[in-house]
């Protein structure tokens, strides 16, 4: 009888420890949602500043770590860091008719962010249902996020241009050319300093600043996350994802590129706030 007993429980034990290892799933809990609890994602990307210099180039690079805490299915709140490199250069051609001969490269920028992540797909299916579903639902539907954040960005200026005459020689070489642009066009972020001469005289000059602050505000992402080893992970802790994402990052100000131009009037003439993209790919590990 005891034997009879042990035999019918290997037989339904087998299919049931077969059927486990085809889905090669990471741990679930009793709702079927994946245990797991936090994103860790590192990635290397290229940065396109936007700004007040019509730009010829615009590229940069950047670096991002981030940190997600999943609240609920698809809903996760973390926190990013960013550092690297903004910078546009205009058309200095002075025959050119978008001659700009302003150009900004910051020494490095540094990015402290708060998101709130959304994958709408994962609200409607669990990990359970998920494992029986199409590669396609697996991979794209169950992997692509949206994104808002928040948060503030200190901005390094390592060369920035502030001249208002340019000279150039022709062609031929036998005429100088001279180009100027109003002083208002190259205002930027500065600080008064008062001088007295010896004659008492109080003289006052602006002196541009190379550090500027600003509050980075919305910070909208959009996003895939590819699974690399998570179906293959059975009874494993965590795993593994190739992240791609793409972030418009707009400034609550005008000093990411280090130009605050301003009208004959002394008014702002910038229709727009700066902003930049940062596209990156990543790696994210699950746990």
């Amino acid at each position: 009888m005891q034997l009879k007993k042990i035999l019918s429980l290997g037989v339904i034990a087998i299919p049931l420890f077969l059927n486990a290892q085809a889905l090669k799933c990471p741990p679930v809990d009793m709702y079927g949602n994946a245990d797991q609890k936090f994103d860790l994602t590192a990635g290397l990307g290229t940065t396109l500043l936007y700004g007040d210099i019509k730009h010829e180039t615009n590229l940069g690079f950047g670096a991002v770590l981030k940190l997600d805490y999943k609240v609920y299915k698809g809903l996760y709140l973390g926190v990013e860091g960013q550092m690297g490199r903004l910078r546009a250069k205009g058309d200095d051609n002075p025959l050119s008719p978008d001659w700009d001969p302003r150009h900004v490269t910051n020494q490095f920028y540094y990015t402290g962010l708060f998101n709130a992540t959304v994958y709408p797909y994962r609200f409607f299916v669990n990990e359970r249902e998920l494992f029986r579903r199409s590669g396609f639902e697996k991979i794209i539907l169950n992997g692509f996020y949206v994104a808002l954040g928040a948060g503030g960005i200190f901005n390094n200026y390592a060369k920035i241009e502030r001249a208002t005459t340019y000279r150039y020689q022709s062609a031929d070489g036998l005429e100088e050319i001279v180009h100027q642009i109003p002083e208002g066009l190259v205002n930027g972020p500065y600080e008064s300093q008062t001088r007295t001469d010896a004659a008492g005289n109080v003289t006052e000059r602006k002196v541009y600043k190379d550090r500027s602050r600003d509050i980075l505000f919305p910070v909208a992402n959009v996003g895939l996350a590819i699974p690399l080893n998570k179906y293959s992970s059975y009874g494993s802790a965590g795993y593994f994802t190739l992240v791609l994402n793409t972030q418009f990052t707009f400034s609550q100000g005008e000093d990411l590129d280090g130009y605050n131009p301003l009208d004959s009037n002394g008014q702002s003439a910038s229709k727009y706030n700066d902003m930049y993209n940062f596209s990156y790919l990543g790696v994210r590990y699950t746990f």
